[in-house]
C-alpha cells in the first residue's frame, strides 16, 4: 500500500510535537534542504545539499531514474517489463542492477546522490522525498514491490520507522538547476550490505487530495511535475569537489520540522 501524506506549513515547538507524536496515528518529521549549508539525519542516515564537479556522462554512474507528474516512485533492476504501478525509465543504460562493490563507502557510511529536474519557477521548483527504502540481494532483476518490501531482498535501511512518516524537502533552483547537476548526497550506515545487489526505492512528490489519494491534492507546490528525478554513485578514481563527509548532525535547527499525517488506502 502507498502511503499518502497531508502537509502543515506550520513550524512547530517542541512542546506541540511532543503532544502530537502521543496521538494515535502516524505522524511525520521533515527538514528542508533548501541552502547550502541543510542538513538533515533519519535513521543513522545524513543528507546534506551538494552539487560536485564534475559531473556527467562517464563521470557519474546513474543506476535510476524515474519520471511521473503529481507523485512518482520506482526502484533499480535490470528486470524488464518495470513493474506496473513503478515510473522508473527503462533505458538499460540508466535503470539497472546496481552491486554493492560499486557504492562508496566513506567514512563507514554508504554514499549515494541524487539529481532532481523540476520546473525552475518559484511554483514548481520544490520537491518532496518522501520514502527512500534500501535493500539487498543476491539475485539480480528482482522485479515486485508491494507494502514496503521487495520480493527476494532484506532491507537495509528506512528513511521512514513504525511510527514516523519522514520526508525531505528539495529545491531545484539551489544548485542553478538542470540535468547532471547534484542536489543531494545522502550517507546510509554501512551495516548489512553483505549481499551482491543493491536495489534502491524511493519515492517523490506525494500530495494527497481531501480523500488521501496521492499525486492529486490541490496543494503541487512539493508534486513532481518536469524532468527524471535521477539516482547514481561516483565512479572510482575520478576526483570530485563540493562532496561533504558524513558526519554527526542534528536535525532540530537545521531545517523546518513539520508534522503531517500518514493515511493509508
Amino acid at each position: 500500500m502507498t502511503p499518502t501524506l497531508r502537509r502543515a506549513g506550520l513550524t512547530l515547538s517542541f512542546a506541540f510535537c511532543a503532544a502530537a507524536l502521543s496521538v494515535a496515528r502516524a505522524d511525520a518529521s521533515g527538514c528542508d534542504l533548501y541552502t547550502s549549508a541543510s542538513t538533515c539525519s533519519f535513521n543513522g542516515a545524513n543528507f546534506y545539499v551538494v552539487d560536485p564537479q564534475p559531473t556527467g556522462t562517464g563521470v557519474i554512474k546513474s543506476f535510476l531514474r524515474v519520471q511521473q507528474n503529481g507523485t512518482e516512485q520506482g526502484y533499480n533492476t535490470s528486470a524488464r517489463p518495470i513493474q506496473s504501478g513503478m515510473d522508473s525509465k527503462t533505458d538499460p543504460n540508466f535503470t539497472r542492477n546496481l552491486l554493492t562493490d560499486a557504492v562508496p563507502v566513506v567514512g563507514g557510511m554508504r554514499q549515494f546522490f541524487l539529481d532532481i529536474n523540476e520546473q525552475a519557477a518559484d511554483w514548481g521548483k520544490l520537491l518532496t522525498l518522501d520514502q527512500l527504502k534500501i535493500f539487498v540481494s543476491d539475485t539480480p532483476n528482482l522485479n515486485f514491490y508491494s507494502g514496503g518490501a521487495l520480493a527476494g531482498a532484506t532491507k537495509v535501511y528506512d528513511m521512514d520507522t513504525a511510527l514516523k512518516d519522514n520526508f525531505i524537502n528539495l529545491d531545484y533552483t539551489l544548485n542553478n538547476g538542470g540535468s547532471g547537476i547534484g542536489d543531494m548526497v545522502v550517507y546510509v550506515p554501512d551495516v548489512g550490505f553483505t549481499n551482491q545487489y543493491v536495489y534502491l526505492y524511493s519515492q517523490f512528490g506525494c500530495v494527497p487530495d481531501n480523500k488521501g489519494n496521492c499525486g492529486n491534492g490541490a496543494n503541487q507546490k512539493y508534486a513532481s511535475g518536469a524532468g527524471f528525478e535521477e539516482w547514481w554513485v561516483l565512479s572510482p578514481n575520478v576526483q570530485h569537489s563540493a562532496v561533504p563527509e558524513p558526519a554527526s548532525l542534528l536535525l532540530l535547527g537545521s531545517g523546518l520540522l513539520a508534522i503531517r499525517r500518514r493515511v493509508r488506502a
